[in-house]
């Protein structure tokens, strides 16, 4: 769980207007207020705002609660959206923008990023990115694969043309994983499903070998910890900061 301490009004850093479906009052379609307190909403007063790494315009990106690696991400819509398919076309681009960004943040450190989102018992959209060593990649899909056979499920490897919004109708749940290469691996099949499936995939021996990092709440750091990492992370992520760009608009 992510959770902050102090919220983000709606001009956003420096001033600038954001978009107006991501706030109170101002709801898209799409953007549903949830019925308590939500911990992933900025506008949350609650939030601890020292995980956050960058806030772009529709997207934000922090660094989760008990952490696979020190520079595992999350990337989260500012407003209150369930999912990638339900989000609207501004907030699923400024997520591959993100992506794009911390994959070349990878690239740059000689590593690989896989990310993976499960829609399933959650109520605010967040995508998982994890970096890892390229020479694991070879493992990442039959490891995929096999741990969703134990489990009773069968993840399919999606099309080169397809995308999420053609597999799966908003409302239903989804896990969905993108590899290295580019390719992804779906299922719906959301019966008896791990909830931190994606998490004991990627904690296994043939990827990053740290098991005992599997569930969340058994590597939760101090929060000076906390605030170190996600400094190195700012710094590491500064040369591909998109949002550096927007707020000097």
């Amino acid at each position: 769980m992510l959770i902050f301490k102090s919220g983000v009004g709606a001009e956003g850093r420096n001033g600038r207007k954001r978009n107006n479906f991501l706030f109170p009052g101002n709801d898209g379609p799409r953007n549903k207020q949830p019925a308590g307190p939500c911990w992933f909403c900025l506008s949350n007063v609650d939030a601890e705002k020292h995980l956050v790494v960058a806030i772009g315009s529709s997207c934000y990106a922090a660094m989760p609660k008990g952490p696979l690696t020190d520079d595992h991400v999350m990337v989260l819509s500012v407003g209150h959206i369930q999912s990638q398919v339900s989000a609207p076309v501004e907030v699923r681009d400024e997520i591959e923008k993100f992506k794009n960004a911390f994959t070349l943040m990878a690239n740059k450190q000689g590593k690989a990023l896989v990310s993976f989102e499960r829609n399933f018992r959650t109520q605010h959209l967040q995508v998982q990115m994890v970096m890892i060593d390229k020479s694991s990649t070879k493992a990442l899909k039959s490891s995929f694969t096999s741990a969703a056979a134990c489990a009773g499920f069968e993840l399919v490897t999606m099309g080169p043309d397809e995308n999420l919004l053609d597999m799966v109708n908003e409302g239903c749940p989804y896990f969905v994983a993108e590899l290295p290469d580019g390719s992804k691996l779906f299922t719906r099949n959301m019966k008896g499903f791990p909830l931190q499936f994606g998490r004991e995939v990627l904690a296994s021996t043939p990827i990053l070998d740290c098991e005992d990092k599997v569930d969340w709440k058994s590597c939760v750091l101090s929060k000076e910890k906390e605030t170190e990492l996600v400094n190195k992370l700012k710094a590491d992520f500064k040369p591909f900061d998109f949002t550096a760009d927007d707020d000097s608009d």
